[in-house]
């Protein structure tokens, strides 16, 4: 299938267009796993994000504007192209990470498994509001608030046609961001 050892996750498409809605809880039942396109449970390691009957692009990889920070998260125009692969981390106190199975609504970070030019971390955030529409975009390694609670959690949801796709979590998941197609 793929020559490299990363696996591939079907998420649904990115985020970039937001909207917020408050978060229901599902208190008392515990979450669901998320699994890989071939059937396993995700647990923390290498996958590629690949697009979910959203478009005819491929997968998310690092771009620059110009020469500056921050590096934005955008996904290839090929769908040829598996993207550049993540590393999906649970945020929970009760596990280390590495013995842990990614759970359906879970806090999660992701971050770029590896970067040669990069001196940063590739952890993945919200970047600072930009525009005259304060529009805010996927970045990894750079956020003038940095890398911390409020700005770097997401979780992995069902997008109700058999595959998922990420909300963001600010304030820890008090409210979510949903995305559509990442253009």
């Amino acid at each position: 299938m793929l020559a490299s050892t990363a696996m591939q996750l079907n998420l649904q498409c990115f985020l970039l267009t937001i909207f917020l809605f408050p978060l229901h809880s599902k208190a008392g039942r515990p979450a669901e796993p998320v699994y890989d396109t071939e059937g396993h449970e995700l647990n923390p390691g290498d996958y590629y994000i690949i697009p979910f009957n959203c478009s005819r692009e491929g997968g998310l990889f690092l771009s620059q504007r110009n020469t500056s920070l921050p590096i934005f998260v955008r996904q290839d125009i090929s769908q040829l192209s598996n993207g550049n692969s993540v590393t999906v981390i649970p945020v929970t106190n009760s596990l280390p990470a590495a013995e842990q199975s990614v759970r359906l609504s879970s806090n999660v970070r992701i971050q770029f498994v590896s970067c040669a030019t990069c001196l940063e971390s590739m952890a993945w955030t919200i970047g600072d509001p930009e525009g005259t529409d304060s529009r805010r975009h996927v970045v990894a390694g750079y956020s003038k608030r940095g890398y911390g609670q409020s700005n770097s959690q997401f979780r992995i949801e069902k997008n109700g046609h058999g595959g998922y796709r990420l909300v963001f979590c600010p304030k820890v998941c008090k409210l979510l961001i949903e995305g559509g197609c990442f253009h």
